[in-house]
Formats: C-alpha cells, structure tokens, sequence
C-alpha cells in the first residue's frame, strides 16, 4: 500500500543506473581528477559504495532495486532457475507463456519480476514516470507509466540472442561456437545464403523462416554489396554496417520485421562475415517491448533503429573470435550513444515526475577488459594490458561526461541518483560445484567423467538421482533433492533438509584451491537466514559466496560436473561479480545528503517514494531522506 503525504520533496527525480560501476575504481578515477562530475555530484550531497543483493547478479540486484525488496519478494534469484519437474535449467530473465496457444502477441510471455516497483507506486499517484531500459521489466506491465523494458527482452526468435558468422572456413563441431556458422560457398566472387528468422510450424515440424542473403565481393576486397530483401547495402571491412530491417514470412499474409547488423571481419584468406542477432524492430515490435506497446515506435520514430536486445553486447563473438576487441569496443560505443539520445529524447522535455535510465556497456566492457588490470590471472598478458589497458578507465570517463551534461538539468528542485548494481573483481580460477557435491558424496554419478569431457556431461546427464541428495544450477544456487518437491527427491524436507544444508555449508566453507592453498569460498548461505516473502520457496537452499578471484564455473550454471573442482579461467571474460557480496559493492552518488553511511540498493526505491512525499508499506528497504 503507498501513503501520500504533504512532505514533498523535490519536483522531479532522475535515476542514472550505471551497471557494474565499482567504488575502487571509481575512487581512483576521482583522486586523479580524471572524473571531475562525479567528484562534484560527491561535493554536493553524498557518495558511498552500495550494498548489493545476494546474489550479487544483474537481474536479481535490479529487481532489488526497483521493488525495493530482497529477493524473496520480487523472486528473482539468478540468471537461471531449474525446471522443478526434470531439473533441467531455464532462464530466470525471460519466460514464455505456455498457455497462449494461439499466439497472441500481448500474451507471448510471462513478467518474470514479482510485486510492485517505485514507478508503479509513482505512477498510480499520478506523478508522471519514464524508466528506459530497466532490466527483468520484459514483458512490461502495462500502466501509466512509460517503460522501455532492458534485459531480458528477446530477440525475433524468442530467444536471448544468437549471431551468425557467415564463412567459407571449415569450422568443426567440437568448436566453440560452431551452431551458429553458416557455412557458404564463394562461386566467383559472389556467394548465395540466407539470413534465418523465427520459427514457423509446418505440418509435420518447425523450420525457421529465411530470407535470402546475396553477397557480391567487390574487386578491391576490401568491401562487399549485399542484396538483403531487394536492399543493397554496401559493407566496408572491420567497419560495422547501418541497421537493416529484413522481414519474414512466417504465415499467409503475415510477416515479422527483425532488424541486423553486419560486420565483415576479412575476405583473404578466407570469408568471415558476422551479423548480429534479429533483433525485434522498434519501428514494428514483433513482441511488446514498452508500455505503452506504442512508445518504443515513438522512440524509433524520433531516433531511428536501435539495440533492441535485452544484452545486446555480444560478448559470446568476441569470445569466440567471430569479431575482435576493436570491433566490440565498437559495438559497446555505439550502444552507449544511443541510450544517451533516449535519454536526452527524455530530458529535454522533462518538466516534473520521475525519469530513470540505464547503462549497461560498462559491465560487459569489464568483463572483457579486466585482465588488464590483474597481472595475476591467467590469461594476463603485458602487451594486451598495454593496448587495451585504458578501455575501462575510457568508459568510467564516458560516464561522466554523460553524467556532467545530465547534471546541467538539475535544479534545486531536481533530486539526482547516480548508482550501480555491484562492482567488479577479477575471474581467476572456475568452481565445479557438482563436481565438489560429487566429490564429497551430496550427488551421485552413474559413471566416472573423463577429463577430456570438458562440459562434465551438462544437463545433469550423469547424475543419479534415486542417490543424490544435492545439485548446483546458475552461478552459485545450490537446491536439495526434496521428496515430492522434485521428480526423484530423496531428502525429506524439515529437519532431513535442515541438516544437509548445514552438512553442504561447513563442508564447503572449508574448500580451498590446491592451486595456491587459497580458501575459495568466503561465506555460504541459507536462503531462510537472507531472504523473506511470499517467493522463498522458490530460492535455491544455499547460494555461495566465492571469495576474490573465484566463480562458479559455466558447467556448474547447466547440470555439468568436470572431473576437476578447479580449473583455471581461460576465457575472455576475465572480470565478474558473482562472488560473495561484500566484495563487489556498487556506487551510490545524489545530490542530497543522505542519512546512512551503509545504503543498501532496497535503499533506492523508498528513496524515489520519499522524494515525492510518498511511502510504501511494502518495502523492505529504508528512505535514504
């Protein structure tokens, strides 16, 4: 229930989430004077770091921080949930509706965010509320408010967003990334292939919808002339293309507009062609994206295509070499550019309300770029750290140039939040937590996994279990094998329960790395001691806590258990913040003092409330003013 009162505030109220801004580096940025509008917002009112959810992940921080409420309210718990009936991982960011049979596009999928968020409360009271990529708000709840919903959104197929990389190589099926090669043959100088598009139901299977792709390779080879839909487009080397809208026909008299983008990486030796995922196109929304449904083609409208996709950098091709950091970093600026145009779509007819907006590439620059900034992980190498060493840094400035030109807007009656979600620490050294669980006799395997099985038989293909009273799902969620909770649950729930729980915790805590001798784990927790509200029972029983340095590995995050506990992180994702959470806090500036030198980010909506003289029952966390 929200209460209204006489104690207004301020007029309006901008949010500026920044995601994965860490104080350390923030602080340094500041003391060198290389972030002048940062340490003046910090002059003006107050700056801390912000305590982060548990765990310390994206969606599960950002529902925190729009319910204001701990996870077991908004029921948001990782980026990944299991399947209670087989197991079997699912995403946590983005759910289908299975009752819409007939395809109804306002019924497509499900809101994966429980409970109600601070432009919920504002917007019923009639205080005027625009929120621009909020992440986990997919599929937007349809009200007053305007919404442009972030992660989580899908692409034209439904799904979280694959490329395709367009090549004449041979790519072989133990490759990384090799589902989503196209292979295509170069016959002169021109090549014949096709883009794929949604899935269509024909009568006896589902096949995706193609449009044809036509590719001339022009005589200097340093470009090609594409035929896409009777378009030509013209796409010069290591320079990315324009957005281009492909339709598709996906019954009769009816079609899907997504759009692309297309970065041609070489022709000699060999063809490497890349194009983003279809995304849903703003100007015709395949699923509804905003609220209302017609406010992303307003925004399309006035600035022209932009990133749909919830996670929209696509740090899987450059992992997989399919593009390089150049062509990323890219990517990333170009993203960046156009939420700061949504955003100034917004300002620059902001007259009361609310008005928040979210970054988002400065996460995934560190986790790319962060090994550059330790000398110790694995993968550090001192000529890369010298090239691409002040790419974090650059990004830091960015937001603070785009801080200082929002703070030219702000007036005495204007309240200013800058924030982010958690910090950021180096990504050493994977955890197998199934492999420990095995290990250590909480999960039974029906054979013995060979080291050159590298994903440990993902999917939970291995596991036993009529004998397995435990398994790890997502970054660090660890769930009991319950009686009649799961399919083959062999553990009764209460006491039984209780005390696995309490067997898994004091054993795990004591793991350490054979590597350096190093704890790996800091704390581990029980669900009922950190969460409250009407979704616990859907939270894992224990969530882990990694100490600096240390992650669950990606073979935990889908039923996989590798001969090893350990292994070394080989991949470009070298940064992260799925560790314990006091590690990883994120930042917190205003431009108002505040009255805690310990926010936490369930802090922030309150905080939104209290400055419009409002308050809400229903919210865990406390008005910082």
């Amino acid at each position: 229930m929200t209460k209204t009162g006489k104690d207004v505030k301020f007029k309006k109220v901008i949010l500026i989430g920044m995601d994965g801004l860490d104080p350390k580096v923030l602080s340094h940025l500041m003391n060198q004077g290389d972030l002048p509008n940062f340490s003046k917002l910090s002059q003006l009112g107050s700056y801390f770091p912000l305590t982060t959810s548990n765990p310390a992940q994206s969606p599960v921080a950002w529902a925190s921080i729009a319910t204001g409420n701990n996870p077991g309210y908004h029921g948001v718990f990782d980026f990944l949930n299991r399947r209670v009936t087989d197991y079997m991982p699912e995403l946590a960011i983005l759910k289908m509706n299975p009752k819409n049979v007939f395809g109804k596009r306002e019924l497509m999928f499900l809101p994966v965010m429980h409970g109600n968020s601070f432009w919920d409360h504002t917007s019923s009271n009639n205080i005027p509320s625009t929120v621009l990529k909020w992440p986990m708000t997919f599929q937007p709840r349809q009200n007053n408010a305007k919404l442009y919903a972030g992660l989580g959104v899908p692409d034209i197929k439904g799904g979280l967003g694959k490329y395709a990389f367009y090549t004449d190589r041979d790519i072989y099926r133990n490759e990384e990334g090799f589902e989503k090669v196209v292979k295509v043959k170069i016959d002169g100088n021109r090549i014949k292939t096709y883009i794929s598009g949604p899935n269509i139901a024909k009568l006896t299977a589902r096949e995706a919808a193609k449009v044809d792709l036509n590719i001339n390779i022009l005589s200097d080879n340093s470009k090609i002339e594409m035929d896409v839909d009777g378009k030509k487009i013209t796409v010069n080397r290591s320079i990315w293309s324009d957005w281009v809208e492909v339709k598709f026909k996906v019954g009769l008299m009816k079609t899907v507009s997504g759009i692309v983008k297309f970065y041609l990486k070489q022709i000699n030796p060999e063809f490497e062609f890349y194009m983003t995922a279809v995304q849903i196109n703003p100007k015709d929304p395949a699923f509804i994206i905003s609220s209302p449904d017609d406010y992303i083609r307003e925004l399309a409208n006035e600035l022209g295509h932009f990133y749909t996709l919830g996670m929209p950098e696509d740090t899987k091709a450059l992992e997989e070499g399919r593009i390089d950091e150049e062509a990323f970093i890219i990517m990333c600026d170009e993203i960046i550019a156009e939420q700061e145009k949504m955003l100034w779509h917004e300002l620059n007819r902001f007259k009361e309300g609310l008005l928040a907006s979210a970054f988002f590439s400065t996460d995934r620059i560190q986790h790319i770029f962060w090994v550059t900034k330790d000398p110790l992980h694995p993968l550090y190498d001192k000529t890369y750290a010298e090239k691409y060493g002040h790419v974090i840094d650059d990004y830091y400035r960015k937001m603070d140039r785009i801080l200082g030109e929002v703070m030219k807007q702000v007036d005495d009656k204007t309240a200013i939040m800058v924030f982010s979600d958690h910090g950021f620490s180096t990504f050493r050294r994977t955890v197998h937590i199934n492999s420990w669980l095995a290990q250590n006799g909480f999960m039974a395997l029906t054979q013995k996994v060979s080291k050159d099985d590298k994903e440990g038989g993902g999917l939970f293909q291995y596991v036993d279990w009529k004998n397995t009273k435990a398994y790890a799902l997502g970054f660090g969620s660890i769930y009991l094998n319950i009686k009649r909770r799961e399919r083959q649950g062999i553990v009764e729930a209460g006491t039984d329960a209780e005390l696995v729980s309490g067997q898994i915790a004091d054993k795990l805590i004591k793991l350490t790395d054979p590597k350096n001798g190093q704890p790996a784990v800091k704390k581990v927790y029980k669900n009922n001691n950190i969460y409250s509200g009407s979704q616990v029972n859907n939270a894992p029983e224990l969530i882990v806590g990694f100490q600096e340095g240390y992650r669950a590995s990606w073979q935990t995050a889908v039923g996989g258990s590798p001969a090893e506990i350990f292994e070394d992180n080989l991949k470009k994702w070298s940064g992260d913040h799925i560790m314990d959470p006091s590690i990883v806090p994120g930042i917190l500036l205003t431009n108002f003092k505040i009255n805690t030198e310990s926010p936490n980010l369930m802090d922030i909506a309150p905080s939104v409330l209290s400055c419009f003289g409002m308050s809400a029952s229903d919210m865990e966390g406390k008005a910082l003013l």
